[in-house]
């Protein structure tokens, strides 16, 4: 599970236009509404959008790690996954917005950059030590961390024009080159007692 999270946090991945989707239907007996609502929740946790009631929706991009997390959390027996192209009706851009709430996503978004882009500023000007890297970086990683949960990673040509995902997420990565090692260092002196430093090299015995 934390292999899988890493990948999704760090290693974000956007689909297509000539992707496929991935559907996933459900039928779950009211005697387990438990399940019901576990899938729910996996579903949206993955970045799953509601085309109708038990009819969820992604970029096929999901579908490996969709069957992985049902399986594991033994929801596999409730569930049928289809994958394949958009055939008809209608306009996918048009439709998006009423499968995801895009306002919501954007907006959590814009309160990253808000708040972040004068942090990195800083951390540029002025090199912080590794507890004060640690400071930062903890809670900014918490605070991004839901995020690519959110955002299942559409095409942008079914996305708002000029999505705040994507600066976001050059900001992410700007942070994370900049404060992971530090913090990492910090982190390794608490666990350790001492900073952590690399072994000296003895002399060749031959």
């Amino acid at each position: 599970m934390l292999a899988e999270g890493d990948v999704r946090i760090f290693e974000r991945t956007r689909a297509r236009d000539d992707n496929e989707w991935v559907v996933v239907v459900f039928s779950v007996p009211e005697s387990e509404r438990d399940k019901r609502h576990a899938l729910r929740a996996s579903l949206t946790r993955l970045g799953y959008g509601t085309a109708a009631p038990a009819v969820w929706i992604a970029p096929g991009l999901l579908a490996r790690e969709t069957r992985q997390t049902l399986e594991r959390r033994g929801l596999a027996d409730y569930v049928d996954i289809f994958t394949g192209q958009h055939f008809a009706f209608g306009d996918l851009r048009a439709k998006v917005p009423s499968w995801w709430d895009l306002d919501e996503l954007a907006q959590l978004y814009a309160d990253f950059l808000a708040r972040y882009r004068p942090v990195l500023y800083h951390t540029t000007k002025q090199r912080p030590t590794p507890q004060e890297a640690f400071a930062i970086y903890a809670p900014m990683l918490t605070e991004w961390r839901r995020l690519p949960y959110r955002d299942p990673g559409l095409p942008l040509s079914l996305l708002p024009h000029a999505w705040k995902g994507e600066a976001a997420g050059t900001l992410f990565d700007e942070l994370n080159d900049a404060l992971a090692p530090l913090a990492q260092k910090h982190a390794l002196a608490v666990i350790h007692g001492q900073p952590q430093r690399r072994p000296r090299r003895t002399a060749d015995p031959s």
